[in-house]
């Protein structure tokens, strides 16, 4: 077992960040993203907290997309152990009105590893779940009556939206609170989280609005009414479990940090050590993935980035092990490496090309290991 030097004793210097704002600026420069934040967080202290680009501060905000799905993801779990439900219940336990139409027997562990059958990336299904997702209830009316695609747990393939809807109201049913008041009481406030630095359908209450989302217009870049659409205010306030938390890179890296020690933040635990090895332990592992058309290894909502090089926006280096969770096809990323007890949330509201996007989330990511790897090795 690898172990971290303690500090003073083989740590090594204050890493030199510098390489890492190079890097930021070179892409904000070339047009690739609009502005780009990070926050590092390396054995328990902060080692870079800065934005590049037009108008950002280390404290702006910015949309998160799916890398909201490991805070939810924890909520669940928090439930798990108190025994509330367990991950081989099925979902119809809880939530009866879901269990039909083929997804009679998916569980909550099929949901948290993309395997339940209901996607919601086919077209016909966007098209139709799209224009009503602000709309919980609609929403959930909708995926409650979705027809299976595969049988639960016999295949895989990422659910964007649907299947972090059913998870958030299974969180609303089992708590008894609003999801964003479970989510806070549960994830946020134990990891030292500010209430003013996370919204998950509450931006009225962020010290600042989330920077405007734009897109470089490049070939293959999303088109500009994707833009519009996150940018609308009906939008941010729409509780959408897996894709509109809004936060800042020096506060959501503090959920990292919680994970790399034990489950535990400065306002209290969230789960047990037990239960970070669970969640990030490799779940699904070596089955195509009928979106990303790839082997995309899962642990219970969390990408588990270096089973196999995929989705590979933690660095080329990062260590075996490394977890976390990108964004909006890699706007975002946010991810743990245990290895050198490194937590990493970057950060931007550019939409670009998502080849490109993935190569330059990573170049940050690497430039960040090779500053640590300086510093530790004195």
């Amino acid at each position: 077992m690898c172990q971290n030097p303690s500090m003073g004793e083989g740590m090594g210097a204050r890493p030199r960040m510098q390489g890492v704002i190079d890097e930021m600026q070179r892409q904000v420069d070339g047009g690739l993203r609009p502005s780009i934040q990070i926050a590092v967080d390396w054995r328990g202290e902060t080692v870079l907290d800065t934005a590049v680009g037009t108008g950002a501060t280390p404290d702006s905000h910015y949309l998160l997309w799916s890398t909201t799905k490991p805070a939810v993801a924890l909520a669940v779990l928090s439930l798990v152990e108190e025994g509330a439900v367990s991950l081989d219940d099925r979902v119809s336990e809880t939530l009866p009105e879901f269990g039909c139409n083929g997804k009679e027997t998916a569980t909550l562990a099929h949901l948290l590893t993309h395997r339940g059958g209901f996607p919601d990336n086919p077209p016909e299904i966007r098209r139709e779940l799209f224009p009503i997702m602000r709309d919980w209830d609609a929403a959930l009316s909708y995926v409650c009556a979705m027809q299976a695609a595969w049988e639960p747990g016999t295949d895989r393939g990422y659910h964007p939206f649907s299947g972090w809807l059913v998870l958030g109201e299974i969180v609303r049913r089992l708590d008894g609170r609003p999801l964003a008041e479970s989510l806070r009481a549960r994830v946020l406030e134990p990891a030292g989280i500010a209430k003013d630095a996370f919204s998950l359908g509450e931006p009225e209450g962020l010290s600042s609005s989330p920077l405007a989302v734009e897109t470089n217009g490049a070939r293959g870049a999303p088109p500009q009414a994707e833009a519009d659409h996150w940018n609308d205010p009906v939008t941010q306030a729409a509780v959408l479990p897996g894709a509109s938390g809004i936060s800042r890179a020096n506060q959501y890296v503090k959920l990292f940090r919680a994970l790399l020690d034990g489950g535990a933040g400065p306002g209290g635990r969230i789960v047990s050590p037990d239960t970070v090895r669970l969640a990030t332990f490799p779940h699904v592992v070596g089955i195509r993935d009928r979106t990303f058309l790839q082997d995309i290894p899962w642990g219970l909502g969390f990408h588990l980035k270096h089973v196999r090089p995929a989705l590979d926006d933690c660095g080329a280096s990062a260590t075996p092990g490394t977890y976390g969770h990108g964004g909006h096809f890699l706007v975002n990323t946010a991810w743990a490496d245990p290895g050198r007890d490194l937590a990493v949330c970057i950060l931007s509201n550019g939409l670009a090309p998502a080849r490109e996007g993935t190569r330059a989330v990573g170049a940050i990511s690497q430039a960040v290991h090779q500053a640590v790897d300086a510093a530790a090795a004195g």
